[in-house]
């Protein structure tokens, strides 16, 4: 018995696997550029407006940024702050803090209030215990599952198509 058959989009078959890499790419790309945006706007609407920092100046709000880079094979999400005090906030702090020389205002004396005027603090040292209130980790863990689920969504849609 002699049996034949045809394989009928082949060519097409062929084209799709090589570029499923590119597809599945750029559809990581796209989801982690979503994700980290999403991050970013937990950490300043939700982490930072109250569930664990509350706005004093907003400043730390405003500084909250984010990138999504590609480098061979690798596609990467980050969010960031540049904001000095911000470490402080995240991991905590103890030891010891120098405060330099400065001008303050005072309203009240011994207990009593007294007309506005500026007096001279001196340099000092003060030990400090300084409790962690991580926004920015607590943040990632949280979208842990979502970007996880994500992920996952965007390397099967970037295979099928």
């Amino acid at each position: 018995m002699i049996v034949t058959g045809t394989v009928t989009g082949d060519k097409e078959v062929g084209i799709r696997l090589r570029n499923a890499p590119n597809q599945v790419r750029m559809s990581l790309r796209q989801a982690v550029t979503e994700q980290t945006i999403r991050l970013q706007r937990d950490i300043v609407t939700q982490k930072l407006q109250g569930q664990v920092l509350r706005v004093r100046t907003g400043t730390l709000q405003r500084s909250i940024d984010q990138v999504t880079t590609e480098s061979g094979d690798t596609v990467t999400g980050m969010a960031w702050t540049n904001v000095k005090y911000a470490a402080r906030h995240e991991f905590g702090f103890t030891g010891t803090e120098s405060v330099k020389a400065h001008m303050r205002k005072i309203k009240q004396a011994f207990g009593r209030p007294i007309a506005e005027k500026e007096i001279a603090v001196k340099a000092f040292s003060r030990n400090i215990k300084y409790p962690a209130r991580s926004f920015m980790r607590s943040a990632l863990h949280d979208a842990e599952q979502r970007i996880i689920e994500a992920l996952r969504l965007a390397t099967h849609q970037g295979i099928q198509h």
